[in-house]
């Protein structure tokens, strides 16, 4: 995934003048989702695009970069402060900013920035890939697996059975209490005492007894009468 970037400078010649450089530069690893001259716009383009690096000019009429940060403080996005003028360096030092260039843009600054960028982008990208796994330790190994791999888990005492597609079967040395404090409780339902289903697997409601649920992967799981209750609010709430 490329590093996505926007730019707010009420100089337009600013505008195309580092957009040529990103471009000719990066362009392969980069993506320019916008460029606008107007901070007010800026800010709501900011949030409708949320771009991972913003270079933004710290003089602008009206509205400065300064007052575009505290406007974006509660997003995740990264900013670069750029200017013209040198006696803005003590604002830009006390700013959130991750870099502050000086007009023009020295090539060495702008890969300082770039490189930096992505190393601190794509390691939040792989932090987020992670918590959308679970960790389970097999043979001397540990292995992740996706929750949307998992279609089932059964208690077995102090261990856990994960159920998985592709026909997978792994014992994780969990309990089933452990295993669902893990996993997203959006996804993830407790049916039974000794099973927890993947909402997202789930292919039928059978009305025998408390209810059995019929999995993607065939499997029959039963519905104790203690988790039957919420079993049907969840199938009505779907209907």
């Amino acid at each position: 995934m490329k590093l996505k970037i926007a730019i707010i400078d009420d100089e337009q010649h600013a505008i195309e003048t580092l957009t040529y450089d990103l471009m000719e530069n990066y362009g392969d690893v980069i993506q320019i989702l916008f460029t606008s001259n107007s901070p007010v716009e800026g800010v709501q383009k900011v949030r409708e695009f949320l771009p991972d690096l913003l270079f933004l000019d710290i003089d602008m009429p009206g509205i400065s970069g300064l007052d575009v940060m505290a406007l974006i403080s509660d997003t995740k996005v990264q900013v670069v402060l750029t200017t013209a003028h040198q006696k803005y360096a003590v604002e830009a030092v006390g700013s959130k900013a991750v870099a502050y260039l000086l007009k023009p843009v020295q090539p060495e600054d702008l890969k300082s920035v770039i490189d930096n960028a992505l190393v601190s982008i794509q390691s939040e990208r792989n932090n987020i890939l992670l918590k959308e796994k679970i960790a389970i330790h097999d043979h001397g190994a540990i292995e992740f697996i996706h929750h949307d791999e998992i279609i089932y888990c059964r208690s077995d005492g102090n261990y856990c059975n994960f159920f998985l597609t592709e026909n997978r079967k792994l014992l994780a040395s969990k309990t089933l209490k452990n295993v669902s404090q893990e996993l997203p409780g959006e996804k993830f339902l407790r049916i039974h005492k000794s099973y927890m289903i993947n909402l997202l697997h789930v292919k039928k409601y059978l009305r025998k007894g408390h209810g059995e649920l019929i999995m993607s992967n065939e499997h029959i799981l039963p519905v104790s009468r203690n988790h039957h209750p919420l079993v049907i609010k969840l199938i009505q709430n779907t209907l």
